[in-house]
């Protein structure tokens, strides 16, 4: 009978300790991870980067393929922007309130061009920075702890390629 209680309280012991284990040791409160935090606000300053140079090409841009894109860039990462800022107050985590101050620079730099140089350099930053969100993109639908955030990257990552293969064809008809 005493060795039976023991073999129970035993087990007890195993099936508390099984249930107070964590997932991921790097989660918080909220049911994210770091690194989930970490792709909404590389994703935040992508979205934000996106319709600031966005909004730059549209009014700037030479070619109306350059400006077409940039408005499609506005409204596609708006969207986006608008859907992460719903995801992020679900898990209580605060987005960044601007761009990153790279995306800052570069866009200082643009707007000091104009003509295909123009043209040129916006398209050239958009295959960039679109290969950079896809691989993020695809990490946290990959690898991401909360399911509300990798729903997040799953639902997008379709646009981004799109829009890199967007950038990649205007690259391609006015021969970069």
């Amino acid at each position: 009978m005493k060795n039976r209680m023991l073999k129970t309280a035993a087990m007890v012991l195993l099936v508390g300790a099984f249930f107070s284990c964590k997932k991921n040791d790097n989660s918080n409160t909220n049911g994210t991870s770091t690194a989930d935090h970490s792709f909404m606000a590389q994703a935040s300053y992508s979205n934000m980067a996106e319709v600031d140079a966005g909004q730059l090409a549209s009014t700037q841009g030479n070619d109306a393929m350059v400006r077409s894109y940039g408005h499609t860039m506005v409204s596609d990462h708006t969207t986006a922007e608008n859907d992460l800022q719903a995801v992020a107050s679900q898990v209580t985590y605060n987005l960044p309130s601007g761009v990153d101050s790279m995306h800052m620079a570069l866009k200082a730099q643009l707007a000091t061009m104009s003509g295909r140089a123009f043209d040129s350099m916006y398209m050239h930053m958009q295959v960039n920075d679109h290969n950079a969100a896809i691989t993020l993109f695809q990490n946290e639908a990959s690898n991401g702890y909360n399911q509300n955030v990798k729903n997040y990257a799953n639902k997008y990552l379709p646009k981004l390629q799109m829009h890199k293969q967007m950038a990649d064809s205007i690259i391609a008809a006015m021969h970069f």
